[in-house]
């Protein structure tokens, strides 16, 4: 599974060309609901009939974490947060935590992922 960060999700759906020239292997696609929600968000906030951005979600596998995740994205969020620099949210973290959990990537087009410790390659975090 690669994990979907709202920022790469918004521009996949809307076929950017920025979101095309990602390269990542032929693997399901996962989003927890904390991206979820922030994906609907953006895409409402951009003026998108709700029926058309749940739909477009659909294609996307929903997950939910575990405790074990919820635990390690306390800590990584603390951790990243002690920078001033750092935008990270907990939602990222949480998102951080199942990755690293399970060995899995995640397709993002924010730096908020540097201050959880993974590094990017074309759009492509891992740890």
């Amino acid at each position: 599974m690669i994990w979907v960060d709202s920022s790469f999700a918004v521009e996949w759906l809307a076929g950017t060309e920025r979101a095309e020239k990602v390269q990542y292997e032929s693997e399901p696609l996962g989003i927890l609901p904390s991206q979820y929600a922030e994906t609907f968000v953006l895409f409402l906030k951009k003026g998108f009939e709700p029926e058309n951005v749940a739909q477009q979600l659909e294609s996307l596998e929903i997950k939910h974490p575990e405790n074990i995740h919820l635990q390690l994205a306390a800590k990584l969020y603390l951790e990243a947060r002690k920078s001033p620099k750092s935008k990270a949210s907990l939602a990222d973290a949480i998102l951080a935590a199942v990755a690293y959990h399970r060995h899995e990537k995640i397709l993002a087009f924010d730096g908020d992922f540097k201050d959880l410790g993974f590094k990017e390659k074309n759009g492509v975090w891992s740890i």
